[in-house]
């Protein structure tokens, strides 16, 4: 049986290990008492330490602004900045254009005119494109765009259910 490796005093990222406690994992691993570089304490297993899987208490991620371990440029992981990248990585529209569509389709959808809701997870107007080409044609609210998607973007699939909602 291996010996098992002594980790009191040593530091890992924010982690300092105080000592071994008397309990073991069940597959055999001993946890240690650890205190973290903000004043707090907690207590891991030796894979999670030594492997790096647990770099603080939670602090880290707790963290917000500069200090955080993602900060780029003052708006990293907010929902602002993932809505203008995926803009950009899936359509190609920078956010400054779409608010210039947004602005000429007076803040309506392209198909009903409706507004898009206040009060729901999505709040904005969908960038609407031909999936053919990738050409972005207009802002459309949610069921005017899941609408056209489940007419898989087919004039005749359309022209069918105008018809069918005529009789």
């Amino acid at each position: 049986m291996p010996k098992s490796i002594d980790l009191t005093g040593h530091k890992y990222n924010l982690l300092t290990v105080v000592s071994r406690t008397d309990q073991k994992t069940p597959n055999g691993q001993w946890r240690w008492l650890c205190k973290c570089d903000c004043g707090a304490e907690t207590v891991l297993n030796t894979g999670n330490i030594r492997g790096g899987r647990t770099k603080s208490c939670g602090c880290l991620q707790r963290r917000k602004g500069e200090e955080a371990p993602a900060y780029r440029h003052g708006r990293s992981r907010t929902k602002e900045y993932d809505n203008e990248y995926q803009m950009k990585k899936n359509y190609g529209v920078e956010y400054e254009t779409y608010l210039g569509m947004v602005a000429k389709q007076g803040g309506k959808c392209a198909i009903c005119g409706s507004e898009p809701p206040k009060n729901q997870h999505k709040k904005r107007l969908s960038i609407d494109h031909c999936h053919a080409t990738g050409e972005v044609r207009g802002l459309l609210c949610d069921p005017c765009n899941r609408g056209l998607g489940f007419f898989r973007d087919n004039q005749d699939n359309l022209k069918n259910a105008i018809n069918y909602l005529a009789r």
